[in-house]
């Protein structure tokens, strides 16, 4: 009789641990949708603006306030931050949830991971060849950054803001789909969120970028993600129906 019960339970909390992460997988495409069609509509506008007309007249604005606000330290943060959106910082942190993924045996999310990061990487690398954005004169930037290679030249979209958004939002998908900690998971959403955004604001800082820029490497870094959770909730919706 103790083991009918015992079963019982075991079967009613499996039974309800896949209803809650069905729901949980329901929500996170709902929201992944509404992102991937706000995300692209204003990477489009940016790029269509920036083909009609022109340098933004809040690249001028961002471009003097950042001047107004420059002192040695903070000039010393931004430059940290910045180097963080690096190329080898962000590959570092992707093998690190590649490694993560393969531990656990998640062969799937690594996959998805190690394509996702690769595709908007050279996503970047495709949309600056296509729009030939001259950067800011170099003379006026507060780095270096004659190392980049291929399309350096060039600077729309901001390569870091673009692909250290994608990487923070997939970040945070993963850590909402398999974490049950919401203090955990509301604490490092809102830590990684405003990580991401300095990093792109350190390029606007540091003058390498224009803000419109950013603002297009942010939004389509976030359709990035938004794409690769919908590809992941259907990934999870077929293991399930199996």
């Amino acid at each position: 009789m103790n083991q009918l019960n015992n079963k019982l339970k075991a079967d009613h909390k499996n039974f309800y641990n896949k209803i809650q992460k069905s729901d949980k997988n329901s929500t996170f495409l709902r929201i992944a949708i509404y992102l991937l069609i706000a995300a692209t509509t204003l990477a489009f506008y940016m790029i269509w603006h920036y083909n009609s007309y022109g340098q933004w007249a809040m690249d001028r604005t961002l471009q003097g306030l950042m001047v107004d606000i420059r002192v040695s330290w903070l000039t010393d943060v931004f430059k940290g931050i910045t180097a963080t959106g690096e190329t080898m910082p962000v590959i570092i942190a992707t093998l690190v949830i590649i490694m993560v993924f393969v531990i656990c045996k998640k062969y799937k999310e690594v996959a998805l991971t190690a394509f996702y990061m690769l595709g908007v990487w050279r996503l970047n690398e495709f949309l600056k060849g296509l729009l030939h954005r001259p950067r800011i004169d170099a003379s006026l930037h507060l780095i270096d950054i004659s190392e980049y290679s291929n399309n350096n030249q060039f600077s729309l979209p901001s390569g870091h803001s673009m692909n250290f958004m994608a990487l923070v939002l997939l970040s945070l998908y993963f850590i909402w789909i398999f974490s049950s900690n919401k203090k955990l998971n509301w604490g490092l959403t809102i830590l990684l969120l405003i990580y991401g955004l300095l990093v792109g604001i350190s390029r606007v800082y540091l003058n390498v970028h224009y803000f419109s820029d950013v603002v297009t490497g942010w939004s389509i870094g976030a359709a990035c993600a938004a794409m690769a959770v919908i590809l992941h909730s259907f990934i999870g919706k077929t293991k399930y129906n199996r």
